[in-house]
């Protein structure tokens, strides 16, 4: 399967989930106030299950920390190109700023990435393991430290919240535990033959297998009608620094080192997902503008039926 059709066949399979789920909805089956259990299953639950089984049984190199900082990087530019867009091309207040600088920087790489690559790669584990590694260290740190200092920063909400407490909830969250715990398990080399072994990684590996649907539940529960007035050229280039610069930032590093693999593909792949619902969590939280960060989410995620495909015949 060549990426394009893998990646196309992704989006086919995810909108149709997705659908499901509006259909679910309709049908008074499924309620969009339910929406905190399913995220809290899948980033407590589900995610660091998949994070751990990825890890644990495969040999992590340290050049996975190198396609992290191609992530990095496309981030930083990224970042500093939104927030000048916002002040002062956009003119956005300090909480919308601030909002706009999160939906435009961080991708969604825990809650839709890890997914992607699954289904596109064809269940590579290796790929899997190297985008799990590379995304926490690309992404998932980066946002939990620069995401909430952004969102204090811009917001209008003052923080009772120590550095301590700050320090912990970085280190401290399910995703980042199990990454921890995964490469410590492959680094002590603890034997995965015995039979007990066999039967916890086969249960993990079913647990894991929910994480494509469990996302599609969420976005599906997420989406809400997207008001344009006011606001479109707001979301237009959201959409345009994370769906388009950044894979463009990390194209241009890897064709100026000349190389290309499997691994240069999945990242790239990461840096062109939409925008991280987190970018909701923080603005809700220290007094930004969640309901800008939303639509950013939301418009981003629709977007990306479209962008991700075309990403892929670039690869």
């Amino acid at each position: 399967m060549n990426l394009f059709h893998g990646a196309s066949s992704f989006i086919v399979l995810f909108l149709s989930l997705i659908l499901a789920v509006l259909l679910l909805r309709r049908c008074k089956v499924i309620e969009a106030d339910q929406n905190p259990i399913f995220s809290k299953l899948l980033t407590s639950f589900v995610l660091p299950v998949f994070i751990f089984s990825q890890v644990a049984n495969l040999q992590v190199e340290y050049s996975y920390l190198f396609f992290g900082a191609a992530i990095l990087i496309s981030e930083l530019i990224t970042g500093i190109a939104s927030w000048a867009t916002g002040k002062w091309i956009l003119r956005l207040d300090r909480p919308s700023t601030g909002a706009f600088i999160l939906g435009s920087t961080f991708g969604s790489v825990s809650q839709i990435g890890n997914a992607f690559l699954k289904v596109v790669f064809d269940n590579n584990a290796a790929v899997s393991a190297m985008g799990v590694v590379t995304g926490q260290f690309g992404v998932g740190l980066p946002v939990n430290i620069v995401g909430p200092v952004v969102a204090k920063s811009f917001g209008d909400v003052e923080s009772k919240h120590s550095l301590f407490g700050l320090i912990k909830s970085i280190f401290m969250n399910p995703p980042t535990i199990a990454l921890i715990l995964g490469v410590l398990w492959n680094r002590l080399n603890i034997p995965s033959d015995g039979f007990i072994v066999k039967m916890l990684f086969e249960g993990l590996n079913v647990v894991s297998a929910s994480m494509t649907f469990l996302v599609a539940v969420i976005i599906g529960l997420s989406l809400k009608p997207i008001q344009m007035k006011g606001i479109w050229i707001v979301l237009i280039l959201a959409a345009f620094f994370q769906l388009a610069l950044q894979p463009f930032i990390t194209y241009g590093i890897f064709s100026i080192l000349n190389e290309q693999n499997a691994h240069h593909q999945a990242t790239l792949f990461l840096s062109a997902m939409p925008a991280t619902p987190l970018a909701v969590v923080f603005c809700a939280r220290y007094g930004a503008n969640p309901q800008l960060a939303s639509q950013i989410v939301i418009f981003t995620c629709i977007l990306s039926l479209i962008s991700i495909p075309i990403v892929s015949l670039f690869i």
